[in-house]
């Protein structure tokens, strides 16, 4: 189980944005790391995230991508060139095993500020 947070409402611009509160998580990986969070490495990123209309959410320069090739079963991670990669483990295989996966679950969340 992993997962970013961004404070940057999704769009589909085709672009990459900031988002200086990013960071990605996991609650449980293959490496088997307790729940670790993993920040930006540098805080203004213009790659924090990647908000496009053909993909479900993109974090970084490869970092966590889901949904790329119009399939939203359709993950990669490669984690450590926009994000920390925690100390010991291996960018695109700590996560799942692999660079390439196939998710059997993806959930989006909106948080919105009490009115």
């Amino acid at each position: 189980v992993f997962g970013g947070f961004c404070d940057t409402a999704w769009s589909s611009d085709e672009c990459d944005k900031t988002s200086p509160k990013a960071f990605l998580f996991t609650l449980k990986c293959y490496s088997g790391l307790p729940p670790t969070k993993m920040r930006l490495i540098t805080r203004d990123d213009d790659h924090a995230v990647f908000h496009g209309s053909s993909c479900g959410p993109c974090f970084g320069d490869d970092d966590i991508e889901v949904g790329a090739k119009k399939d939203l079963t359709y993950c990669s991670t490669n984690v450590g060139s926009t994000y920390e990669c925690p100390e010991g483990q291996t960018g695109d295989t700590f996560l799942t095993g692999s660079k390439a996966c196939k998710a059997s679950e993806v959930e989006v969340f909106s948080v919105q500020e009490k009115v």
